[in-house]
C-alpha cells in the first residue's frame, strides 16, 4: 500500500499492510524541501522515511484562540530581536476600544510564548465579544488545481481548528480562565457557544465541496484532569466537539483529536463523541496510561497514535528508545499509528539522530500486519 492508503485504512479501521509511521517534524512534501531546512541530521531521517510517510496540504481555517475574532479586525507587527527570536504585537480593533497581545517566537525551539494576553479582565471580555462576527475574507474550500504530483500516493488535504472552549481560554491567562470557570461559568459557557457557532460557520465553507479530507482539532488537553475537573470537561468539551465531529463526518472527512497528558479518564468520552484518530497516547510518567492499556480501552473504536515520548528520543540511549518503541506495538497493531509525541525542539544531536534511526528500525521490523 502507498502511505496515503495505509494511513486512511488505519484511521477508518480497515485492513492495512503495516502500521503507519508518522513522525512530527519529519513530514515533507518534497525532498528539496527537506534539504532546505538546513539540519543535515533531520534531513537524513526525513529522506529515509520519505517514501513511507504522508504529508498534509493545508487549507487555512483562520480559527484563532482570540474568541475566533475575524482576522480583518486584527493587525500584527513583528520585530526581530538580537537573539533571533521574533516578537509579534497584535492589536484587536473592537467597537469598545483596542486590545493588545504580545507573543514571542523562538526559532531554535520552534515555539511561541505569550508575553501578554489580550484579555485580562471582565471589561476586556466585553470589548472582544463586541466585535461582530464575519467570515474571514480569504476563507474558501481547498484549491485542488495545483496539488503535488504524488498527492494520490502521499498527500492528504487538511485543515486545523480548535476546541471551541480553547478559543475562549486562549485569549486570557490560563489561571484566570480557571478562576472564571468557578466564578463566572455561565459567561464562559456562553462564550464557548459563540465560538462553537463561529467554527461551524467556518466549517460550512471549508467542507462545502467535500474536498477537505482530514480535520485536526486541538485543545481538549487544557481540561483533562488535573488541568480541569471532569465536570468542566463534560460541559465545555464533550457536547461542542461532538457536534463539530458530526458535522465533519457528514462532509466525508476524518477527525484527528490532539490531546497530551492524562487521558485515561477521558478516552471513552473521545470515543463517544466519534473521533477517528486520537493522539498522542503518552505513557507514564508523562501521561497516565500505557499504549496497550489504551488499546484495550478503545477496543478498536478509534485509531490511537503514539507513543514514543520526544523527551526519550532527545535524551535517552538507543536501548531505551528501542524498548519504548517495542512497547508501543504491545496490545495489537490494528488501528494504530506509530509516532513521536511532538516535533524535536532543537537541531538533532548525534544521540537524537541515532535514536530516530533506531525507532525507524523497530518500525520496519514490527509494523507488518
Amino acid at each position: 500500500m502507498n502511505p496515503r492508503s495505509r494511513l486512511l485504512a488505519a484511521l477508518k479501521g480497515h485492513k492495512a499492510d503495516r502500521v503507519p509511521l508518522m513522525l512530527d517534524g519529519f513530514q515533507f512534501v518534497g525532498r528539496a524541501e527537506i534539504d532546505a531546512v538546513g539540519d543535515p541530521a533531520l534531513a537524513e531521517v526525513a529522506h529515509r522515511i520519505f517514501d513511507h510517510t504522508t504529508y498534509f496540504v493545508p487549507c487555512p481555517s483562520f480559527v484563532n484562540r482570540y474568541l475566533v475574532t475575524p482576522p480583518q479586525r486584527i493587525a500584527e507587527r513583528r520585530s526581530k530581536k538580537e537573539d533571533g527570536s521574533v516578537r509579534t504585537t497584535t492589536e484587536i480593533d473592537t467597537p469598545k476600544g483596542k486590545l493588545t497581545a504580545v507573543t514571542e517566537y523562538n526559532p531554535v525551539a520552534g515555539t511561541t510564548w505569550t508575553i501578554k494576553y489580550p484579555v485580562e479582565s471582565l471589561e476586556d471580555i466585553e470589548k472582544i465579544r463586541s466585535v461582530p462576527w464575519e467570515l474571514p475574507p480569504g476563507l474558501a474550500p481547498p484549491d485542488l488545481s495545483s496539488l503535488p504530483a504524488d498527492f494520490g500516493e502521499r498527500g492528504l488535504i487538511t485543515t486545523e481548528i480548535s476546541s471551541p472552549f480553547v478559543c475562549v481560554a486562549g485569549m486570557m491567562p490560563y489561571q484566570y480562565f480557571l478562576e472564571l470557570c468557578a466564578t463566572e461559568f455561565d459567561l464562559i459557557h456562553e462564550l464557548t457557544v459563540e465560538c462553537h457557532r463561529r467554527i461551524l460557520s467556518v466549517l460550512d465553507v471549508l467542507l462545502a465541496h467535500r474536498t477537505t479530507e482530514y480535520v485536526w482539532m486541538g485543545g481538549c488537553e487544557w481540561l483533562t484532569p488535573p488541568m480541569g475537573s471532569p465536570r468542566l470537561y463534560e460541559r465545555l468539551v464533550q457536547p461542542f466537539e461532538a457536534e463539530l465531529i458530526s458535522r465533519i463526518h457528514a462532509a466525508g472527512a476524518l477527525v484527528h483529536v490532539h490531546c497530551h497528558g492524562n487521558i485515561r479518564s477521558t478516552l471513552e468520552l473521545v470515543i463517544r463523541r466519534g473521533a477517528d484518530y486520537f493522539e498522542p497516547v503518552e505513557p507514564p510518567p508523562d501521561g497516565d496510561i500505557t499504549f496497550a492499556e489504551a488499546k484495550a480501552l478503545a477496543a478498536g473504536k478509534v485509531t490511537l497514535g503514539g507513543n514514543v515520548e520526544e523527551r526519550v528520543l532527545e535524551n535517552e540511549s538507543v536501548h531505551v528508545v528501542e524498548e519504548a518503541t517495542r512497547k508501543a506495538f504491545e496490545g495489537g497493531k490494528e488501528r494504530m499509528v506509530l509516532k513521536n509525541s511532538a516535533s524535536p525542539i532543537s537541531r538533532l544531536t548525534k544521540l537524537m539522530l541515532a535514536n530516530f534511526h533506531r525507532m525507524v528500525d523497530v518500525w520496519e521490523e514490527c509494523s507488518q500486519l
